[in-house]
C-alpha cells in the first residue's frame, strides 16, 4: 500500500490537501486515512483508534493553518457515522 505521507514528523500542505482530495473534501475520511498511514509508517497495521483519528485531523488542520478540532466533537461524529 501506497501512502500520501512521507513523514511520522509532519504534514505539508501539499499531503493535507492530498489526503482532503482523495477523501473528496471529508475532514474525518482524510483524517481517518491519515491515521492509519500514520500507524503503518510506524509498522503497525491496525485500526487508529479515536485519539489517532483525532490526532492526525489536528495535523491536517494545522497544516491547512486552521484551529485545532476538538476532541469530543470529533467523537460524537465519528459515532454518527457508524451509525448511520
Amino acid at each position: 500500500m501506497t501512502t500520501i505521507i512521507a513523514s511520522l514528523e509532519a504534514v505539508t500542505l501539499e499531503e493535507a490537501l492530498a489526503y482532503l482530495d482523495t477523501a473528496e473534501g471529508d475532514e474525518l475520511e482524510a483524517a481517518f486515512a491519515l491515521a492509519t498511514d500514520r500507524n503503518l509508517l510506524d509498522g503497525s497495521d491496525k485500526q487508529p483508534d479515536e485519539a489517532e483519528v483525532h490526532h492526525a485531523l489536528f495535523l491536517l488542520r494545522r497544516a491547512r493553518g486552521l484551529t485545532a478540532p476538538s476532541f469530543d466533537l470529533m467523537r460524537i461524529q465519528l459515532r454518527q457515522r457508524v451509525a448511520a
